[in-house]
């Protein structure tokens, strides 16, 4: 990412909430951009709580850019990537979107970044004779992966972007499954 982006009205933080305040006076794009303590449409009642003090707006605000965090800790996400915003002139790797650890911390996701390791999940089922009975995999993000269990009983690796929980069936559940998926 060459330039990061300013944060407006109508942008949205990782956790789904929206921008509903900025400065009417500054715009890009037709949008005005948000300042620190711009209001956030959130259950939590957040507000935008960092900002870039070297860019202030009519309002004697700091302006926001990608990144920054709400008071509930959410990053905002810039619609204004790469179009306005403050120059990466270093080169610095900038996370382009973020998700949730399983220690429910904020961690930033690449998007031209390989992961380390192609796949980060692995199930092993210990049971007698477990080879050749059918499983159906499926992540909370709607993919889908199925098969007959192999002689060691591991199951096939899954990439997930964190610890995210998936359902995993076996035997006639899983034939069940698969069947309904493929139809």
């Amino acid at each position: 990412m060459k330039i990061i982006g300013w944060i407006r009205e109508g942008d949205r933080a990782a956790c789904g909430a929206t921008v509903i305040e900025g400065d009417p006076t500054c715009r890009s794009h037709g949008r005005a951009y948000a300042f620190v303590g711009a209001r956030m449409a959130c259950p939590k009642n957040c507000v935008i709580a960092q900002g870039f003090v070297r860019s202030t707006l009519t309002n004697g605000r700091a302006q926001v850019i990608h990144g920054m965090k709400t008071s509930g800790g959410c990053p905002c996400l810039s619609s204004l990537n790469d179009i306005d915003g403050v120059g990466n002139s270093d080169g610095e790797t900038i996370a382009e979107q973020y998700f949730r650890n399983a220690d429910g911390q904020w961690t930033g996701i690449t998007a031209h970044c390989p992961p380390d390791e192609p796949y980060d999940e692995q199930l092993h089922i210990v049971a007698p004779t477990i080879e050749g009975v059918p499983y159906h995999i499926e992540t909370t993000d709607g993919r889908r992966f199925s098969g007959r269990i192999v002689a060691n009983g591991l199951l096939p690796r899954i990439d997930t972007y964190d610890e995210d929980e998936y359902t995993v069936l076996w035997g006639d559940d899983a034939l069940a499954k698969s069947q309904r998926s493929s139809s």
